[in-house]
């Protein structure tokens, strides 16, 4: 009798912890290749966009800093608590043409809760907590950059060359291809929220990416892989996941913040959250 009712629990479990993922439409494809990003130059080979567009049956509100690495300087600013701000902000207090906000930290301290390299200074650890998320790492050394899935025992063999490293997770594409079959089933990876990514095209190109989320209608935010699909429609190779939610915000010098911040619950782009972290591009 006992082993009647464990087998239908275990076949339960499976399904539930495994279920398939939804493949991308034809018409998603079409819709995002043919999309108008209305890209502006930013100098420095440093281009942003935006669009809206109807992919996943919902509405994505998608900003985008792109950039040949090579051509102009890519660094990871992390302020002290005390000097904790808004990406915009801190971007300008390093003199970025364009920024993203960084990875995940505690809303109350503003210290990190990841990884952080700052010139060459560890100023932040992976925590416990974090591991159910973070899996990777952006590094860069002002000219290139790179994404490793790696755990924290490997941070520091993986990161000795570069002086800038933020860990980040989860690691969405490697190679070009969406690193698991399948996403744990919980609200992070399932729901769909706002989110911000860190990718590496071929050429050496980087994408600094924006999803709007919590906007019905106008940016409903994405799950984890369709996150990860809208990396590999915009060609990247290499993509990591970092905070997202009402962290996620996308800001240039010359045209402002061109995502929709949530932090103030308004579809427009003055929701900025206050964040210890920031990626940017000078």
């Amino acid at each position: 009798m006992k082993k009647l009712l464990i087998l239908p629990a275990l076949l339960l479990i499976i399904t539930f912890e495994c279920q398939a993922k939804p493949d991308t439409s034809e018409a998603d494809e079409l819709t995002f290749k043919t999309a108008d990003w209305q890209w502006k130059d930013l100098g420095n080979s440093i281009q942003c966009g935006h669009a809206q567009l109807n992919i996943f049956n919902s509405v994505q509100s998608i900003a985008i800093i792109r950039y040949k690495a090579a051509k102009a300087v890519t660094g990871i600013a992390n302020d002290s608590a005390e000097a904790s701000d808004t990406t915009s902000a801190i971007a300008r207090r390093h003199n970025a043409r364009a920024a993203v906000n960084g990875s995940y930290f505690n809303v109350r301290t503003l210290y990190p809760t990841t990884f952080i390299k700052d010139d060459g200074f560890q100023e932040g650890w992976t925590r416990p907590e974090e591991l159910r998320r973070v899996d990777g790492v952006f590094c860069t050394d002002g000219k290139k950059a790179a994404i490793f899935h790696c755990d924290t025992l490997s941070y520091l063999e993986r990161t000795a060359r570069y002086p800038d490293v933020m860990a980040g997770g989860p690691v969405l594409l490697l190679k070009g291809k969406e690193v698991k079959d399948s996403w744990p089933e919980t609200g992070f990876y399932q729901k769909r929220h706002p989110r911000t990514v860190a990718g590496i095209a071929a050429g050496g190109w980087i994408y600094l990416v924006v999803i709007d989320g919590r906007f019905p209608g106008q940016g409903i935010g994405t799950t984890i892989h369709e996150t990860a699909e809208i990396a590999r429609l915009l060609g990247l190779k290499d993509a990591v996941n970092m905070d997202g939610g009402g962290s996620s915000v996308l800001w240039t010098a010359q045209y402002g913040v061109l995502s929709h911040p949530y932090d103030n619950h308004r579809f427009d782009p003055y929701g900025q959250r206050v964040v210890p972290n920031v990626i940017y591009v000078r």
